[in-house]
């Protein structure tokens, strides 16, 4: 039988008071597959991050991630973006410090308004199309941009005070080639003009 990744309210059938003992090997392996990703054993937690090998999916993100969360401006996957005393996901722009307190990248296209986006707060995002443009930028510094809401850049200006992560390559052995990954693990300090 396939191992299959059910919703909560399946998951908690499952695992009622049993007191007949018929939660099953493939109820629980359903279990499995459903709270953890197969890409690294520990899924959001402290210790074990997403494997940069591990990610080979497009535009996609791996890491501590916020869910169902509303944004408040239009935005594209990985569009850096801070959240507001309303509790709303905005473009975050290095030239005004009012729009650099808690950060996170946004995993998908969303509208003004949606209220289904996955925000990143931590971990490795993948973009082939910086393949090229970050080629033998490996360990540099990824900035918070400023003057384009929502952008990142490699090269540091005199508004880029919020360090949002580094580089990282393909490998995690001993071939390192340079990728479209990144790892975000943005700073705490508010900075701006």
């Amino acid at each position: 039988m396939a191992d299959t990744p059910r919703i909560r309210a399946q998951l908690l059938a499952l695992l009622a008071d049993n007191a007949t003992g018929q939660i099953s090997a493939q109820d629980f392996r359903d279990f499995l597959v459903t709270v953890m990703a197969e890409e690294f054993v520990n899924p959001e937690d402290f210790w074990a991050y997403p494997l940069a090998s591990k990610i080979s999916t497009d535009k996609s993100g791996r890491g501590t991630i916020l869910h169902s969360q509303t944004v408040g401006s239009d935005c594209s996957f990985m569009n850096c973006m801070f959240l507001n005393a309303s509790n709303v996901w905005m473009r975050a722009d290095a030239s005004t410090s009012t729009l650099n307190g808690l950060l996170a990248i946004a995993l998908n296209s969303y509208t003004s308004g949606a209220s289904d986006a996955d925000m990143l707060r931590k971990g490795i995002l993948y973009h082939s199309a910086y393949s090229a443009t970050w080629s033998g930028y490996i360990g540099k510094p990824i900035w918070l941009a400023s003057g384009a809401p929502g952008s990142i850049s490699i090269t540091k200006t005199t508004n880029s005070t919020r360090l949002l992560g580094y580089l990282i390559g393909t490998s995690d052995g001993s071939t390192v080639t340079a990728s479209g990954k990144w790892f975000f693990d943005p700073d705490w300090s508010v900075a701006g003009t």
